[in-house]
């Protein structure tokens, strides 16, 4: 099954996920929403912020590369299908908005 992570998505995190589905999506929503070193025992963990800064065509080339870096490692049951970025020019901020396909699906 193909579901869509957005990067600005801010949804609840989950204890115990209703399925492992839901499990694998909020995974992907963690790593969308954390730089690396952000988090204290995940150091790791998270995408780079090599993209912060460039010129929108790069950031979005940077980030696309980081987005399927860190899935595939902290996430491998779940397969990229398709990145794209939306704009808040407002903000000067891109996010990624994440089709992946589940394991089971």
């Amino acid at each position: 099954m193909t579901h869509i992570v957005k990067g600005n998505e801010t949804t609840a995190f989950s204890v115990a996920p209703e399925s492992e589905d839901e499990e694998i999506l909020q995974n992907i929503r963690l790593l969308l929403s954390s730089e690396k070193y952000e988090l204290p025992l995940a150091r790791g963990m998270g995408l780079s912020s090599d993209y912060r800064g460039r010129p929108i065509p790069v950031a979005e080339t940077l980030l696309y590369q980081a987005v399927l870096d860190a899935i595939e490692e902290f996430e491998p049951r779940a397969e990229v299908v398709n990145i794209d970025f939306v704009e808040d020019s407002e903000k000067g901020i891109i996010y990624p908005f994440v089709e992946v396909k589940t394991s089971d699906g």
